[in-house]
């Protein structure tokens, strides 16, 4: 399962409590502040299960006047990696994680982009071209509305949206590219489906996928 949703301190806790019960292999989080991954690396039980990455945490939101960044978590030991997109003013950059699972390597990418559209359209076809060269990957991320320019760049993933049950998130997505990897559940954690609702967060999609050998 991967878990891509934005993160505040009014819920730090909550999101730490329905991580520790689900463990999903991948969990993907924006706008993380120091203060979250402190709360994170408190948890025995967290600790016990994951990889974090070391991602910077400093880039500036100009609006909130906060530090914030990309933070992965991985059950699988990782590299990680973070690519930031140099002409921007916000700090928004690709993090992505690197590890093999039966037997094949897999990426497990976490974008984070500009609100307007012109700029996002290039940041996304920067990180594909830095995606391109590997075989199987899993892209998280707030993508906007998917412009017709977006889905273009983005022709060889799918759209784990297209699975979706319920309502979804309009900007957050899972993207796929793999003939292994194998999308069989996807969701919001906001939409009231099984026993997530009680996480009261908005913007946090889940994946479960079968990584066939």
């Amino acid at each position: 399962a991967v878990v891509s949703t934005q993160s505040t301190g009014v819920f730090y806790r909550r999101v730490i409590q329905v991580l520790e019960r689900i463990l999903p292999d991948f969990c993907c989080f924006q706008n993380v502040q120091h203060e979250f991954r402190a709360t994170m690396k408190q948890s025995k039980i967290l600790a016990r299960h994951y990889f974090l990455s070391n991602s910077n945490l400093d880039y500036i939101d100009f609006v909130s006047h906060t530090h914030h960044g990309l933070l992965t978590l991985s059950r699988w030991p990782c590299e990680f990696m973070e690519y930031p997109f140099t002409d921007t003013h916000v700090g928004r950059y690709l993090l992505v994680a690197q590890t093999i699972i039966n037997g094949s390597p897999l990426i497990v990418a976490h974008s984070f982009l500009d609100n307007k559209k012109k700029l996002r359209s290039e940041k996304i076809r920067k990180a594909g071209e830095i995606l391109s060269r590997h075989r199987h990957v899993l892209w998280l991320g707030e993508f906007g509305d998917m412009e017709s320019n977006i889905r273009a760049t983005l022709s060889s993933y799918k759209d784990t949206e297209d699975i979706a049950e319920g309502k979804h998130s309009k900007s957050d997505r899972i993207l796929v590219k793999s003939d292994r990897l194998k999308p069989l559940h996807y969701f919001n954690l906001d939409d009231g489906t099984d026993d997530y609702e009680d996480m009261e967060v908005s913007n946090s999609v889940v994946g479960v996928f079968e990584f066939n050998h």
